[in-house]
């Protein structure tokens, strides 16, 4: 391990464990597609290509020069394609939406309430798989294959690429998790649906969040124990609270939310959440999660989030990624440092833009650098 490289763990070390680092930590992560799209490969062939891959990811490190890596050398688009996977489809030119589908009907919340894991084996994945239609006998076995198949194609890569570069690889992060309600919302009832089910029957929504909760407990007493020398965090994206009333958040989103946080720290993880779309309304809540957790925000400004929410938590992201598109160098420099001056003195912040760019046309690159220049100097305490 180089000095530049333990220096880079040593921030985020630091300011997991409540310490304030020796400058802000840096993160600017870009999408698998955004590299396609910028570095002028082929979305139809070359994510399928491991070494194709490594390839687009070190030319990413060597343009984007944040403290960890901003693209990750891992593509799921040999899976999605083989198992036909209806939750990620691609489009015309190959790269993968999901659609808003419900494979879960409404009379069957009973069921799911009962017994989720059986309830997901059994209707939920031959009917989201394409592959356990085609073969049901064998299609789980295919699947299963296929995902340690892929797997050994791609170990390795990261930190080879960390060491490379002097990025940070004491962060891990072995998978992402979901609010209970956002488990029901985005992938078994869909977006439209779950707001009127609310309605409907209120009592089955809440039992289906613990239900849901149940199942990802499990899901995680499955993994690995936590390397005492790593910081490994189960990464939370948030999905439906900004679109939900606040009495209907306190009642239906927050409470499984909040047990699923407590139970995956009990069992030694940390928690990084990314609070999509506006949380401002909510913003109070996040003083009710237990531990230390990384709080990613989307559009909050960021006094709010300062005034509003315990400094026991780490707060990131909230940069206007828009700005790195539309803005001159000089202007996304001055937006820098209004955000820093801000942020910075509770020694509790890691600089990220509030988005992940999905397309070359997302942001300008030299814009990025510059930023990430201004805020390696500035942001030292």
């Amino acid at each position: 391990m180089t000095n530049q490289q333990e220096q880079r763990n040593q921030l985020f070390r630091d300011i997991w464990q409540g310490k304030r680092p020796a400058r802000v930590p840096i993160q600017a992560g870009v999408t698998e597609d955004f590299a396609v799209d910028y570095l002028g490969y082929n979305a139809k062939r070359d994510l399928y290509n491991p070494k194709l891959t490594y390839e687009m990811a070190d030319k990413m490190a060597e343009l984007i020069d944040a403290d960890t890596l901003p693209m990750a050398p891992f593509s799921q688009a040999a899976i999605y394609r083989y198992v036909k996977q209806a939750f990620m489809v691609p489009g015309a030119d190959g790269f993968f939406q999901h659609p808003n589908i419900a494979p879960m009907e409404y009379n069957e919340y009973p069921e799911f309430i009962k017994d989720p894991f059986e309830f997901i084996v059994k209707k939920i994945q031959p009917r989201v798989f394409g592959i356990l239609q085609d073969d049901p006998e064998f299609g789980q076995l295919k699947i299963n294959v296929a995902r340690t198949v892929l797997k050994s194609k791609f170990i390795g890569l990261g930190p080879n690429l960390a060491d490379k570069h002097q990025r940070a690889n004491i962060l891990q992060s072995p998978i992402i998790l979901w609010a209970p309600f956002d488990f029901i919302a985005d992938y078994i009832r869909s977006f439209s649906t779950i707001l009127s089910d609310i309605r409907r029957n209120p009592e089955w929504v809440i039992q289906a969040c613990e239900a849901a909760c149940d199942y990802q407990i499990e899901q995680v007493k499955m993994l690995p124990k936590p390397d005492p020398d790593k910081i490994t965090t189960l990464l939370m994206p948030l999905h439906m609270a900004p679109f939900m009333k606040p009495k209907d958040f306190e009642k239906f989103y927050w409470p499984s939310y909040r047990r699923s946080v407590e139970e995956f720290q009990k069992l030694g993880f940390n928690i990084s959440t990314y609070a999509e779309e506006d949380w401002t309304p909510h913003l109070d809540a996040f003083n009710d999660l237990p531990g230390r957790c990384c709080i990613q925000f989307e559009y909050p400004h960021p006094q709010d989030v300062v005034d509003k929410i315990s400094k026991k938590h780490i707060f990131s992201t909230m940069y206007p990624t828009a700005l790195l598109r539309e803005g001159t160098k000089q202007q996304c420099i001055d937006k820098a440092k209004e955000y820093l001056d801000i942020l910075m003195p509770g020694g509790n912040y890691i600089f990220a833009p509030q988005k992940v760019p999905l397309r070359r046309n997302d942001i300008k690159i030299e814009n990025l650098q510059s930023v990430i220049e201004f805020v390696r100097v500035y942001g030292e305490y």
